[in-house]
């Protein structure tokens, strides 16, 4: 029976391994993905804004129509490139929330006292306790539990999944707003 439980544990331990591995590579990919993303943009953004200013010294000349749909196209791609990030990414944020929630089933089962990585972090952050203690007592750290920069506040719980929506929500106000500011003027 014992022998049983051993195994048991060992296979438990090498999914929490493999668990961790999967959220650790998952979290690059994000930040890479991310990345490129960005750079993606930045292209696009700087290829509209050489054309339109390509646009503004040609007013004084006939603008013919292939200008204004080159144009249209450019900032219809760079709105079709955020809409693609932001579903991509969140089909990958979903995967990642499924890993954690089954790396804190397995944390469960194991139940050791004080080396939950991905179950208990709540309990650290309380306001009433203002520091964590190491389990041996050698080492204590003190974190902010007033303002903004609170560890449960809008900065403490940032996280990179935020700048996954945030990024393409900018970029494609920036082209709505390049959108509007042509549309204005000619």
């Amino acid at each position: 029976m014992n022998n049983v439980e051993q195994e048991t544990n060992f296979a438990a331990i090498e999914k929490y391994k493999s668990l961790i591995s999967m959220i650790s590579r998952t979290e690059d990919r994000l930040r890479l993905l991310d990345f490129a993303y960005i750079s993606l943009n930045v292209v696009v953004l700087l290829f509209s804004i050489t054309n339109i200013s390509h646009l503004v010294q040609k007013v004084n000349y006939i603008l013919t129509y292939m200008d204004y749909a080159l144009i249209y196209l450019i900032l219809i791609v760079g709105m079709s490139i955020n809409i693609y990030w932001v579903a991509f990414v969140m089909r990958i944020q979903l995967k990642l929330k499924l890993r954690y929630f089954q790396a804190r089933s397995i944390e469960r089962r194991f139940d050791s006292q004080n080396e939950k990585i991905f179950s208990d972090e709540d309990i650290f952050f309380d306001p009433d306790i203002r520091r964590i203690e190491s389990g041996d007592g050698k080492e204590t750290c003190k974190y902010p539990t007033t303002g903004l920069t609170r560890m449960d506040g809008l900065v403490g719980s940032l996280k990179p999944r935020h700048f996954s929506w945030l990024l393409p929500c900018m970029f494609i106000t920036v082209y709505w707003l390049v959108f509007i500011l042509l549309v204005t003027t000619i």
